[in-house]
Formats: C-alpha cells, structure tokens, sequence
C-alpha cells in the first residue's frame, strides 16, 4: 500500500484508484492552507523534475511505495525569490550593455533581438516584484506604511517601460538609449539597494 506524506508527515489519502494528479488536487485542497504551494513531488524517494511530474500525474497513486509532497508558504517563496532579484537585476543591466554596443556597432538585426530580450525580461520582473510585494503586504501593512520605496521605483519604471517600445518604432536612438542607459540603469539600480533591501528586512520581523 502507497504511504502519502506531506513534509514527511503521513496524511490520509483519497479513494483507491486515484491518480497522482487527484492526489495533488486533493493535498491542494483538503490538506495546504491558503497561503501554501506545493514545491516538489518525491516518488519512491527521489524527487521528480518537472517533465517526470508531468508524465506521472495520469498514473494511478496504487502504482508507487510512497510520494512526498513538500510545501511551502507564498510568504517564504516570496522571500526565497527576493533573493534572487539583485541577480536579476544585473542580468537586465547586462543586456542593456550589450543592446548598447550592438547599437553603437550598427548590428541592427542583433541589437532588435537584444532589445526584445530586455523588454520581455523587465516585463517579467515587474510582475514578480508585484507578486512579491502583495504577499509580504499582506503580513507587513503596518511596517510598509512608514515607506513608499516600492510604489515610487515601481511607477518610475512602468513609465520607463512605456517609452521604451515608442522610442524604438521611432528609432529616436537618443530616447532609447537615455532611457535604457540612464533611466532604466538607475531605477534598477535603485532597486538592488533600497527596495530589496527594505523588503528584505521584514522577514525578521
């Protein structure tokens, strides 16, 4: 008979012939609070990848000696992802570097592609700094009332963002680039050591 756990903790398991995809939507469901995710799928004590899960979760639970769901809070995943925001932050600013001297070079077809990349990266990290601040809001109304860091360098960015694509279908490569090289470069910058940071400290709390 399969053993379930959740964090190591057994836990009573749905009718016998689930699948592991009822399994987990069960765990979801009937087992996480609220706030809790699931972060990995361990079957027969090895943790699966994500293309091992995804082909897993049709078979039938009765298949398997045991699986171990590990979770974790939104708020501890938002914390784990603010740690990896400062180095995102210089992968942006490199690539910025790069789009700049592919512009300088006149490699157009490069620079394009590079311009792309930044674009879709910082669209990406405005959604996740948002993700990240409406968690920790949720625990830290009180603490974050006393700065407004984030809402200021998160409205001076989306206007960045929103010259940025204009500026490139003009070809104003002096708009461009002071948007990118100056504006863009700055506020980053200003997220890596101030807003993170400020964000950072509150988990102690």
């Amino acid at each position: 008979m399969v053993s379930v756990t959740v964090n190591n903790k057994t836990i009573s398991k749905p009718e016998q012939d689930a699948s592991v995809n009822d399994l987990m939507n069960f765990v979801l469901n009937e087992v996480l609070h609220d706030d809790e995710v699931i972060t990995s799928i361990d079957i027969n004590g090895r943790q699966l990848s994500y293309e091992e899960e995804q082909s897993s979760l049709a078979l039938p639970v009765e298949k398997y000696d045991d699986i171990n769901f590990s979770t974790t809070s939104s708020y501890e995943l938002a914390f784990d992802a603010l740690n990896d925001c400062s180095s995102y932050i210089d992968t942006i600013i490199h690539k910025i570097g790069v789009f700049i001297e592919l512009q300088n070079d006149n490699k157009q077809k490069e620079a394009n592609m590079m311009f792309g990349e930044v674009v879709e990266i910082m669209d990406l990290y405005v959604q996740l700094m948002a993700k990240i601040y409406r968690t920790v809001r949720k625990r830290h109304q009180e603490q974050l009332k006393n700065t407004n860091t984030f809402q200021t360098l998160e409205i001076h960015l989306l206007s960045i963002m929103k010259g940025l694509i204009p500026a490139k279908e003009k070809n104003d490569i002096i708009m461009l680039n002071d948007l990118l090289e100056y504006e863009l470069i700055d506020n980053l910058t200003q997220w890596k050591i101030k807003a993170i940071p400020e964000l950072k400290k509150l988990r102690d709390l």
